[in-house]
């Protein structure tokens, strides 16, 4: 990997280090002789788009809250291997403060608003395509561009059966009349505990965003869908940006979306997980 780091930095590098950085692309540590470098690497052909599009999110969520996110250096593809490249960000411990801060980055972000749900580029959410095309309904962009998408690709791939389609219609009808009325929230899309680390300030860090302008809801039910998040983070968080009244009881709707993206990323136990969602709510 030293020629093509050097290519991409165009510097000298001192060393390369393997590190953790998820089940989909390889990472490294990239010393140079003045700065230090976190890099993403991928040969898979959807990489070339994925993390350019992952960039421009960290930008969009630094440019417009903004938040703590790395800072982008570049993105690009040498000898048919896409790479992103980021400063890198010394991992620290949490303090007493750091649950407050958590809260009070993530009301900053979802307090940033536009006047359409989406995006004005579609992108990612791990390697599945993320369909961002405006609209003015939250319920009908959530349908359309999330939970319709991700249930036909099951369905195409025979993890699920045809008839949900028509039960998530009944779901999605059966909700519309008490649903709150929705102000566009920019997002981080794919917010689980694996999606944030702690400097060495003891601040949270929003890394491998999927953004996109919606019900800020989303957010919080993919972090309450694997854990991970003291019930402090939500409480403050309550506090700065109150949530809408009965939020509990949509949450797991909300995680429906999250859920059916791990069914066509890995199948098994999601598949009866999505299954009963709809069930419920339908």
């Amino acid at each position: 990997m030293q020629h093509f780091f050097t290519k991409a930095l165009n510097k000298k590098i001192i060393s390369i280090s393997p590190v953790s950085g998820g089940d989909i692309n390889d990472a490294f540590k990239v010393v140079t002789e003045y700065n230090t470098f976190f890099a993403k690497v991928n040969s898979d052909p959807v990489a070339k788009d994925m993390f350019e599009k992952e960039a421009l999110g960290l930008k969009l969520m630094k440019d417009k809250a903004p938040i703590n996110v790395p800072k982008v250096v570049s993105t690009g593809t040498i000898e048919n291997k896409s790479y992103l490249l980021l400063n890198w960000i010394e991992q620290g411990k949490s303090t007493p403060q750091t649950n407050e801060n958590i809260a009070r980055q993530l009301s900053k972000l979802h307090k940033t608003s536009n006047d359409f749900f989406g995006l004005y580029h579609d992108n990612y959410i791990g390697t599945l395509f993320q369909n961002n095309a405006k609209n003015k309904n939250w319920l009908e962009f959530y349908f359309s561009n999330r939970i319709e998408y991700q249930l036909r690709l099951a369905i195409d791939s025979y993890l699920m059966q045809n008839k949900y389609i028509k039960k998530t219609e009944m779901m999605f009808s059966r909700l519309e009349p008490d649903y709150p009325a929705v102000v566009p929230s920019l997002l981080h899309g794919d917010l689980w505990s694996g999606n944030y680390m702690i400097d060495n300030k003891g601040e949270a860090v929003f890394i491998d965003p999927a953004v996109y302008y919606g019900y800020r809801e989303m957010d919080i039910a993919m972090m309450k869908l694997f854990g991970g998040f003291s019930s402090e983070v939500f409480t403050i968080y309550d506090q700065l940006f109150p949530l809408d009244h009965e939020w509990q009881s949509r949450i797991k709707f909300h995680q429906l979306y999250y859920i059916l993206v791990h069914v066509n990323l890995f199948g098994g136990g999601y598949v009866s997980s999505a299954q009963n969602i709809i069930d419920y709510y339908s």
